[in-house]
C-alpha cells in the first residue's frame, strides 16, 4: 500500500469529518465518553472492563491484521481486502453478526441494518470501482449512499477499501459529501491511537443499534441529533461572541489612535462606516479560520507553497497560532506586534507572499475595503480578545475550539441577523465602542431601516425543491450526453432579488454543483470535483441584490468562504452581488 504524508494537527490526525454527518462537538463528546450510552456494557463488554484498556487491546489486534495485508505488497485484490475488512469488523469493532452480502454489498450486519461496501485499495472510495460498476460507473461511496437512500431497513453504513473506512448515513437530499472517514494506513503505520480510539468509539457494532430495533434507535442517530441541537446553541453563543469581538476591536482602535477619535467626533469619519470596516476585519478573521481549518489556504503543490514557507506561516503568522496564544492572558499586552503581523498576512493574501506560501486572493483583502483602519495601531490585548471570542466557546465550564471547518456557511446568517440589531455608539470618553441595547435606542438599526430578515433553511430547501430541481432534472433528461447537460446547467442564471446573507444563493449553488460534479465524473465525484464545480457555479450563475450593504458584504464573504479553491484567486463577486433596491 502506498504511503502519504499528513499535515493535520487536529486531535485525531487520521480522522476526517466531511459535511455535517456528525459535528466535531459530537465526536469530542464521544471520544471523551460523555455522549451517552458509553458504558462498557453498552459496547457489549462486561461492566468491569475499562474501555481504554479494551481500545488498546483492539488497536494492537487491528494493527497486526493491517500490517499482514500491507506487507503483501501493492497488488492487493478484492478478495484479500474483503478478508481484511471482515477481520477488522469482527475482531476489532465487535461485528459478531457479520454476514456475506449480495449485489454491491460485501457484508451486512444486524440482519441488514448495517450495509458494508468493499473495494480494493487500488480504488479510492470516491472514484469509479471496476468491481462495483456494471451498467453505470459506481464508486464505493456512491454504491453505499444509493443503498442507504433506497432501503428503509438501513440508516447507517460503512465503506472500506482497506486503507480508509468511511461511515455514512441515509440522506436523499444530499447535495455534497457528508461522512466520517478514518485513514487506517496512518492509524496503524504511525501508532495513531487517538484516532483509533475515536474510530472504535464511533464505529463499534453497538453504535448501529440492535437488529430488531427501528433503524433510528441507535447511538449514532442520538449523537447526531444531539450534535445538531448543541450546534444551534453554539451558533447562538457565537453570535453574541462576534459582538464582543467587534467591541474589543472597535474600542482597541479608538484607545490607540487619537486621530481616529478626533475624526469620529468631528464627523470627518462616519461611525457607521467605521463599524462596517470593523465587520470586514471580523469577516477576514473568520475567512482565515475557515481556510486554515479546512486546509485550503495554501496551494497543494509543494513547489508553489514550499513546506518551509508553510511552517513559517503556521508558527509565526497563522490564525491558529493567534487562537492558541489568545488563551493566555499574559499575552494580552499593549504592544501592537501581533496586529502588524496580521497586516502582513492580509497584504500577502492581496498580492501573494512567497516566503509565507500565501496565494494572491484579492477580493476580501482589497485595500479599498479598509481605508479607515489603514495604518492604525491595535494592541495585542484588543486583537487577542477578539480572536479568543471568535475561536473559542465555553460549554459546561469547558473551553472548546470553534470548529470553523465544520461550520455551515449559512450559519453566518444567524450571526448576520444579530448584527442587524446593533446601533454603534462612541462611549463617553471617546475611547470605547458601545452598542445601543434599549429598544428605544434601536429605532435606527439596520434591520428597521432596510427591512432585513433571515430566511429559515427549511423554507429555502422547499423553494429549491419546486423551483430549481425540476429545471436541473429537465436539462439532464433532455441533454444528448453528460457533457452537454453540465454545460447547460452552468449556463443557468439564479437570481435572488433580496439575497440577504446569501442563504438561498449558496443552497442553489450546492445543488447545481453536486449535479455538475456527478455529470463530469461519470457518476463518481470526489471532493475536488465538487469544489471545482461549486467554484464555477458561483462565479458564473449566481446574482443577488439587497438594500442592506452589510448583507451584501456578508453574502460575498459567504461565497468566498464556500468556493475557496487552493491556489486560485477569490471570485469577483462584487459585480454579481450588488447593493440596491430590486
Amino acid at each position: 500500500m502506498s504511503r502519504r504524508r499528513l499535515h493535520d494537527v487536529s486531535p485525531w490526525p487520521s480522522l476526517q469529518l466531511e459535511g455535517q454527518l456528525l459535528t466535531a462537538a459530537a465526536v469530542q463528546k464521544a471520544v471523551a465518553q460523555n455522549a451517552g450510552q458509553q458504558r462498557a456494557i453498552d459496547y457489549g463488554l462486561p461492566k468491569n472492563v475499562q474501555l481504554r484498556n479494551e481500545i488498546d487491546i483492539r488497536f494492537r489486534l487491528g494493527q497486526s491484521r493491517y500490517m499482514a495485508i500491507a506487507n503483501a505488497g501493492d497488488e492487493i485484490g478484492l478478495a484479500d481486502t474483503k478478508r481484511f475488512v471482515a477481520e477488522l469488523l469482527r475482531e476489532v469493532l465487535g461485528f459478531d453478526d457479520l454476514e456475506h452480502g449480495s449485489g454491491k454489498l460485501a457484508f451486512v450486519a444486524g440482519g441488514g441494518r448495517v450495509p458494508i461496501v468493499v473495494a480494493p485499495p487500488s480504488d479510492t472510495l470516491d472514484r469509479k470501482s471496476a468491481v462495483l460498476s456494471n451498467e453505470r460507473n459506481t464508486s464505493a461511496n456512491t454504491a453505499l449512499q444509493d443503498y442507504l437512500n433506497d432501503e428503509d431497513a438501513a440508516l447507517w453504513g460503512l465503506a472500506c477499501n482497506g486503507q480508509h473506512l468511511r461511515l455514512m448515513r441515509d440522506n436523499e437530499s444530499l447535495t455534497r459529501p457528508a461522512y466520517v472517514e478514518v485513514d487506517l494506513q496512518h492509524i496503524f503505520e504511525h501508532d495513531d491511537v487517538a484516532s483509533f480510539a475515536a474510530m472504535w468509539l464511533l464505529m463499534h457494532r453497538s453504535r448501529f443499534g440492535k437488529h430488531d430495533a427501528p433503524v433510528t434507535e441507535c447511538a449514532l442517530e442520538r449523537w447526531r441529533e444531539q450534535g445538531n441541537k448543541d450546534g444551534e446553541e453554539i451558533r447562538d453563543e457565537l453570535a453574541k461572541q462576534v459582538i464582543v469581538a467587534l467591541k474589543a476591536l472597535g474600542s482597541g482602535f479608538l484607545a490607540d489612535n487619537k486621530q481616529l477619535r478626533t475624526d469620529l467626533k468631528e464627523r470627518r469619519v462616519s461611525l457607521i462606516n467605521y463599524f462596517n470596516e470593523l465587520l470586514r476585519l471580523v469577516y477576514r478573521l473568520i475567512f482565515l479560520m475557515v481556510a486554515e481549518d479546512r486546509n485550503l489556504l495554501h496551494h497543494p503543490h509543494p513547489h508553489k507553497s514550499p513546506q518551509a514557507a508553510r511552517k513559517l506561516y503556521a508558527e509565526g503568522y497563522s490564525l491558529r497560532q493567534l487562537r492558541e496564544l489568545s488563551r493566555y492572558r499574559d499575552a494580552w499586552d499593549q504592544y501592537p506586534d501581533r496586529y502588524e503581523a496580521l497586516m502582513i498576512v492580509f497584504d500577502g493574501l492581496l498580492e501573494g507572499r512567497v516566503e509565507l506560501g500565501l496565494p494572491a486572493l484579492g477580493g476580501l483583502f482589497s485595500p479599498n475595503r479598509s481605508s479607515i483602519l489603514a495604518g492604525l495601531k491595535l494592541s495585542n490585548a484588543a486583537l487577542l480578545e477578539a480572536v479568543f471570542n471568535l475561536g473559542f466557546f465555553r460549554k459546561e465550564s469547558a473551553l472548546n475550539w470553534v470548529n470553523w471547518a465544520q461550520m455551515e456557511t449559512e450559519e453566518l446568517g444567524s450571526v448576520y441577523e444579530s448584527l442587524l440589531e446593533l446601533q454603534p455608539q462612541q462611549g463617553p470618553s471617546g475611547k470605547t465602542l458601545q452598542f445601543a441595547n434599549e429598544a428605544s435606542e434601536q429605532k435606527g438599526n439596520q434591520r428597521k431601516t432596510t427591512g432585513s430578515y433571515y430566511t429559515p433553511d427549511s423554507l429555502v430547501q422547499a423553494l429549491l425543491d419546486t423551483a430549481l430541481d425540476p429545471v436541473l432534472q429537465k436539462i439532464e433528461d433532455e441533454a444528448l450526453d453528460d457533457a452537454q447537460a453540465a454545460k447547460q446547467m452552468l449556463a443557468l442564471t439564479v437570481i435572488d432579488p433580496a439575497c440577504g446573507s446569501g442563504h438561498f444563493l449558496l443552497a442553489a449553488a450546492r445543488r447545481m454543483a453536486s449535479r455538475v460534479a456527478r455529470l463530469r465524473s461519470d457518476g463518481t465525484p470526489g471532493r475536488e470535483d465538487y469544489r471545482h464545480a461549486l467554484r464555477e457555479v458561483a462565479r458564473g450563475c449566481l446574482y443577488g441584490v439587497d438594500r442592506n450593504p452589510m448583507a451584501v458584504e456578508l453574502a460575498q464573504v459567504a461565497l468566498w468562504i464556500e468556493t475557496i479553491d487552493p491556489g486560485y484567486p477569490l471570485g469577483f463577486f462584487e459585480a454579481q452581488i450588488r447593493c440596491g433596491d430590486s
